[in-house]
């Protein structure tokens, strides 16, 4: 192999970027069980992992065995209850029982899943969201029709727990822009007659940690606005969070400067379609349109780009920073969007840090909802400093919602219609099932497994991805 080939390309060529390492750990440990036709021994293995987390949280990384086993896991803010977690997935989906498939990748998330919500109890304070593929479609906004969603979110903030979309979408602090992808989430604050005190307990995060809105009234309350939230309190200097608007200002250029020229040097050797736009605090790649055909007739993404397009420009722009001279001190987050690539100056570790300080919550009442926590997501990021929840789907999202809500002993949108069949009461541990999918569960999956299938190129734990600092 030639010398001139970088460690990254080694290790791209190794093994796949797109896959987390602690569950693949745990899918393999698993499958020890399924072999020996030992399925019951799941739960022991479950209490295994459980028992894992708990060392790792008292003793800190130094002798722990899951260091020693999973090199490169991340922080745990919480117990995670694992054991009592698979027991109610087990209960509707009968995993013991079966003799030809183990224990899945999507199965275990799901089950980190309801072992975060268990543990995060009654004790939420802030839930932060990821926008597209989260809370609305990829690409798309909040859908007005959505009541089940929009309900639960309300129904969080009447209780007092704080809301807030951190997003990658940078408008600057125009409001107006933010609230057109919201407009159907903000329309249901008025419909549900949220006090004053209730709506402000709803944030949006642009550009990751760079804009600061938060939501209010109009004068005869008909409308909810977003307002600047000035950067003078949010970042003041009394606060413990990191302090975006203060990052070196030589910094920001020389990593907005590496990017860009990194994209345009993708661009024209891959034969990309696509356009670069840069913005105060990001620069972004996206597909070209027609126009751009005449310039490079042998290529692609006029009107899609590939995955693995996006997945190489946003590896060689980490490469290219890493390799900065000066080096790169600042945090930032390079990242595929699905549609496009994109690298903003923070990440949502810093977007999250931000509003632990600026509301005095700590990380353990946390709790972050996201799709992208592949080693080229967004989300990622955030799991350094809040509990997390891995979903696919907006569907994911509001069965999510659904069932802390159930667990804080407080009405869902089930059990407000009365349907029969819902979730079960408070108290009932069966309500937690699988925390995943309701109705769109055979959709939802395909999706999942067509996005993972279809990204099978490099390498890193998704628990520890090189986002900056």
């Amino acid at each position: 192999m030639s010398a001139l080939i970088s460690s990254r390309r080694r290790n791209y060529m190794l093994s796949s970027h797109r896959k987390d390492a602690l569950i693949e750990w745990m899918k393999e440990m698993l499958h020890h069980s399924f072999v020996l036709n030992a399925t019951e021994g799941y739960y022991d293995t479950f209490s295994f992992f459980e028992d894992c987390i708990s060392e790792i949280r008292e003793k800190g990384p130094i002798g722990s065995r899951l260091i020693d086993l999973v090199p490169t896991v991340g922080t745990f803010h919480t117990s995670l209850p694992l054991r009592r977690a698979f027991g109610i997935y087990d209960a509707k989906y009968f995993v013991t029982k079966r003799r030809q498939i183990p224990p899945t990748f999507n199965e275990i998330r799901h089950i980190l899943n309801i072992a975060q919500v268990l543990a995060i109890n009654k004790e939420l304070k802030l839930i932060s969201f990821d926008g597209d593929n989260t809370l609305y479609k990829d690409g798309g906004n909040f859908p007005s029709d959505n009541h089940n969603l929009s309900w639960s979110i309300c129904s969080l903030m009447k209780k007092g727990v704080n809301c807030a979309l951190i997003t990658a979408a940078g408008y600057g602090y125009d409001g107006k822009k933010y609230a057109v992808r919201l407009q159907g989430l903000l329309d249901k604050f008025i419909s549900e007659k949220l006090t004053l005190e209730e709506i402000s307990r709803f944030f949006v995060f642009g550009g990751e940690c760079n804009y600061l809105l938060r939501c209010a009234l109009n004068e005869d309350g008909t409308e909810v606005l977003l307002l600047p939230v000035s950067e003078e309190l949010w970042q003041a200097d009394n606060l413990p969070g990191p302090k975006p608007s203060k990052f070196p200002q030589e910094q920001v250029k020389m990593i907005l400067d590496i990017a860009e020229n990194t994209m345009k040097l993708t661009c024209d050797e891959m034969h990309l379609r696509a356009r670069v736009l840069r913005k105060e605090r990001a620069v972004g790649m996206y597909p070209g349109g027609d126009e751009l055909v005449k310039v490079y007739p042998k290529g692609h993404g006029s009107k899609k780009l590939k995955r693995e397009a996006l997945d190489e420009v946003v590896l060689r722009i980490m490469d290219e920073l890493r390799a900065a001279t000066p080096p790169i001190t600042i945090p930032f987050c390079a990242f595929n969007g699905g549609r496009d690539a994109w690298i903003d100056i923070g990440n949502k570790k810093v977007g999250v840090e931000c509003l632990q300080a600026f509301l005095n919550i700590p990380p353990s009442q946390c709790l972050h909802v996201g799709d992208q926590f592949l080693t080229t997501g967004n989300d990622i990021a955030a799991r350094f400093v809040a509990p997390c929840v891995w979903i696919i789907s907006p569907s994911e999202t509001e069965k999510m919602l659904e069932h802390i809500l159930t667990h804080m002993e407080m009405e869902t949108p089930k059990s407000r219609s009365g349907s029969i069949g819902g979730i079960t009461p408070p108290g009932s541990n069966t309500n937690l099932d699988a925390l995943a999918i309701g109705s769109n569960e055979q959709q939802n999956q395909r999706e999942f497994n067509l996005r993972m299938n279809n990204n099978n190129s490099s390498s890193t734990s998704t628990f520890c991805v090189y986002t900056g600092n």
